[in-house]
């Protein structure tokens, strides 16, 4: 008793101080928004990622399963994952097949998750191993626009890499080419041993102009962020005290118990 008559303004005014603190401050400095970042660059930073909210839980297979079948005009159909699942030693993976009216090749989805270590290195390798051979590498974008995505900014330029790859003949002769489209989604990497890894491939001429596949991609791309992503502009500040205000007379019972306990510790002690 002796301590708390001692010290109890210096307590109550500290307590006092925290609670003005707290009611003053934004939800969202005590909650995790779920930050994250879009980047083209594995181990390192690009310089041109974009920082995003992630919609879609993609460590919950439930989850990423229920990713649409349905996304504006396309349509989707989802295509078996065992193989890939034992290679990257992941279980958190969806593939699917999208096409809209007016295209007759599917546009390729995939998305996963998985130990950082165990399941991901750059894609030349994963494309060599099947008998590719990588012949274009670029850093490109898609722009959105989609309020939800992009935010007060109005657009959002999404990075992306890149990459031609084909596949030949004994004879040398090209028998198929894809182009590609990925990037990966990061988190805080002091909390989180994860990437996420989405890719989209179209079949395109062996020979030529590969830009209407490469349009096709872009635009189910498109479509597909804002249901993978929000924006992460900050939310608009307003303070816990006003949002306990809202509440009602319950909220403003709330506001004066927490006052009542730095002034009860200033106060009391010394009328004993």
């Amino acid at each position: 008793m002796n301590f708390l008559r001692r010290y109890a303004l210096i307590i109550g005014l500290s307590t006092l101080i925290l609670v003005i603190v707290i009611l003053l401050s934004s939800p969202g400095l005590w909650l995790s928004s779920g930050v994250t970042f879009i980047d083209t660059e594995l181990n390192r930073s690009s310089g041109n990622e974009v920082y995003v909210k992630t919609r879609l839980n993609f460590g919950d297979y439930d989850q990423l399963a229920a990713f649409p079948m349905k996304i504006g005009e396309w349509s989707g159909w989802p295509y078996p994952t065992e193989k890939w699942e034992e290679i990257l030693k992941t279980d958190l993976m969806i593939m699917r097949g999208y096409t809209r009216p007016g295209i007759y090749q599917p546009i390729f989805f995939l998305a996963m998750q998985a130990d950082t270590e165990s399941s991901f290195h750059p894609p030349h390798i994963c494309y060599a191993a099947q008998n590719y051979t990588v012949v274009e590498t670029t850093k490109d974008s898609v722009t959105v626009t989609d309020p939800s995505l992009a935010g007060r900014s109005g657009s959002l330029k999404v990075p992306v890499e890149r990459m031609v790859v084909i596949k030949k003949s004994k004879t040398g002769e090209v028998t198929e080419r894809r182009v590609v489209l990925h990037f990966y989604v990061k988190g805080n990497q002091f909390t989180s041993n994860t990437i996420t890894w989405v890719r989209l491939e179209a079949l395109v001429p062996t020979e030529g102009s590969y830009e209407a596949g490469l349009e096709q991609e872009k635009e189910l791309l498109v479509a597909a962020l804002p249901l993978m992503f929000s924006s992460a502009d900050k939310d608009e500040w307003h303070p816990i005290i006003l949002s306990l205000a809202d509440w009602g007379i319950g909220g403003y019972i709330l506001i004066v118990l927490l006052f009542a306990v730095p002034v009860a510790i200033i106060f009391l002690p010394r009328r004993r």
